[in-house]
C-alpha cells in the first residue's frame, strides 16, 4: 500500500498538472469508490469546482476546491489505487472507477483495480483526516510529543507506529525501516522506549521518510508508486545480508502484518522475571 512518500509523490505529479483547473465534467465508473453522496450528487458537486491547491495528510491525497461553498476532496489509494491526468480524449480504461474531465484538456483518472480505493467530498477536512495523529514531518512532531503519545500506549512498538492515530502516514515498508535503523525490535513496548531511543526514532523517521520522497517513494511491492527508487534496507529482504552487520535478514510476523528484521541488530527483548511471575 503507497504510504506517506508514495502519496506525497503523488501530490507533486498533480500539483504540476492539474492546480488551477477547473473541473468540468465527471463520471463514476464504480459507485462504491465515492462518498458519503450517490455518485449524481458527487458529480454535481464538483463540476465547475476549481482546484485551487494539492496537499497530503497522512495517506490521503487532498484537493481544495474552489466552488460556491468550501469543498475538499480526498483520495486514499488504498492497496492498488494511482492518479493519472492524461488526454480528455484518450479511452477510458478497464479500471479508471472516477473520470474528472478539465478544461485544460486534460482527465484525472483514478485507476484502481482490486476497488479498495475511496474518494470522499466533504465541507470540512475534519470529517475525513480529522482522526489522524502527528503529521511526522511538521514542526509539531518533536520528540517531546512522540514521547507523549507513546507513553501512553501498552502495545508493541511496531503496531503502534502503524496506527494512524497515532502517527499518520507511516505503513510497514518505512516502519520496517525505521526500526531497523535504530536497532529497535518491533515488538518491543512503546511505552519501554528511553529518552534515547525516542530521540532516535524521530531522528529516522524523518530522515527514512525525506530520503524516500526526494526518491520518489519505494516501487517495491504491489499497488506502490511506479518509478520509485527508494530501495528498503530491511524490508523485503529476507534470506539477504544486512549491510550493516553482515547477519541474515528474517521475516516474522507481527499482529498478522509481515515483518523483516536484523537478529543481530534488533534483539528480541527479554521478558522480565516480574512479569512471567505476575502470569503465574
Amino acid at each position: 500500500m503507497p504510504e506517506l512518500p508514495e502519496v506525497q509523490a503523488t501530490v507533486d505529479y498533480l500539483r504540476e498538472r492539474v492546480e488551477g483547473a477547473t473541473i468540468i465534467h465527471g463520471h463514476v465508473a464504480w459507485a462504491r469508490t465515492v462518498s458519503p453522496t450517490d455518485p449524481t450528487t458527487f458529480v454535481q458537486e464538483l463540476s465547475g469546482a476549481t482546484i485551487s491547491s494539492l496537499f497530503r495528510r497522512g495517506k490521503y491525497v487532498g484537493m481544495r476546491l474552489q466552488s460556491s461553498k468550501p469543498l475538499y476532496l480526498f483520495t486514499h489509494l488504498r492497496m492498488s489505487g494511482s492518479l493519472d491526468v492524461i488526454p480528455t480524449e484518450f479511452e477510458v480504461a478497464r479500471h479508471d472507477r472516477v473520470c474528472l474531465d478539465l478544461d485544460s484538456g486534460k482527465s484525472i483518472r483514478f485507476n484502481d483495480t482490486r476497488k479498495f480505493g475511496r474518494m470522499t467530498l466533504c465541507e470540512d477536512p475534519a470529517d475525513v483526516v480529522g482522526h489522524l495523529g502527528l503529521e511526522p514531518l511538521d514542526s509539531a512532531c518533536t520528540p517531546d510529543a512522540l514521547t507523549r503519545v507513546l507513553s501512553t500506549k501498552r502495545g508493541k512498538i511496531k503496531p503502534v507506529l502503524l496506527d494512524q492515530t497515532v502517527i499518520a502516514g507511516l505503513g510497514n515498508i518505512y516502519v520496517d525501516e525505521v526500526l531497523w535503523k535504530i536497532k529497535v525490535h518491533p515488538l518491543m513496548p512503546a511505552a519501554s522506549l528511553t529518552p534515547e531511543h525516542i530521540q532516535k526514532l524521530h531522528t529516522a523517521i524523518r530522515e527514512t521518510l525525506l530520503e524516500a520522497i526526494e526518491k520518489l517513494g519505494c516501487d517495491f511491492g504491489d499497488g506502490v508508486v511506479d518509478g520509485g527508487m527508494y530501495k528498503p534496507r530491511v524490508y523485503g529482504r529476507e534470506e539477504k545480508k544486512c549491510s550493516r552487520c553482515r547477519d541474515t535478514i528474517v521475516r516474522i510476523v507481527v499482529n498478522q502484518r509481515g515483518t523483516h528484521i536484523c537478529p543481530s541488530c534488533q534483539p528480541k527483548p527479554r521478558v522480565r522475571r516480574s512479569s512471567l511471575r505476575h502470569k503465574r
